[in-house]
């Protein structure tokens, strides 16, 4: 289950015979997210819960109303569902650098709660950034089973989850929730 750390690439240039080629290695850091066990403290996040779901529980709320979940979108650490000029939309939360922002927007945060609250005013927001005014607070808690994810994902790397003392499905449960980071490629020729 575990992402291998290095993905080796290899091309033939020119069609030629084997005389040049090209070995490209792209390291892929795949850390677990960070700021999950904070997030699952806030009263608006909702943990697991797909775009689908968060339409029906957004739908026919004010502009404004916004609820905070998992990202399914690879690379993505979390999503905002959030209701902005009469329609539901969703945005990215992204993790790089040791910040969160929006992928489009340039305000970054070291927490992904202080980068909800910098949307929360409609005056600073502007027209294609979310407004985020009014949190829909979940109806019930966060299971024990995600708050057990978060607190070990908040203390364990996760390179290091496979040699816990614990079975495999367990392991797999907790590598499941991780974004990946590519780390800058190296190139190698060979004439």
């Amino acid at each position: 289950m575990s992402p291998p750390a290095a993905i080796q690439h290899g091309e033939k240039d020119g069609g030629e015979e084997d005389d040049f080629y090209t070995s490209v290695e792209i390291y892929v850091k795949c850390p677990t997210i960070p700021e999950l066990l904070n997030a699952t403290g806030l009263p608006y996040y909702w943990g697991a819960l797909n775009k689908h779901q968060a339409d029906i529980l957004l739908l026919g709320r004010p502009d404004g109303t916004f609820l905070l979940r998992n990202s399914s979108q690879e690379g993505c650490a979390f999503a905002v569902t959030f209701r902005r000029r009469g329609r539901t939309r969703h945005a990215r939360v992204q993790y790089r650098g040791q910040h969160f922002s929006f992928h489009w927007g340039s305000f970054q945060s070291p927490s992904v709660r202080h980068l909800l609250e910098h949307y929360n005013d409609p005056r600073s927001c502007t027209f294609f950034e979310p407004l985020l005014s009014i949190p829909l607070n979940r109806n019930s808690p966060i299971s024990l089973q995600e708050l057990c994810r978060a607190s070990i994902n908040s203390f364990i790397p996760y390179e290091r989850i496979g040699q816990l003392p614990m079975p495999r499905a367990i392991k797999e449960y907790l590598w499941e929730y991780h974004y990946t980071e590519t780390v800058p490629a190296v190139e190698e020729e060979r004439w």
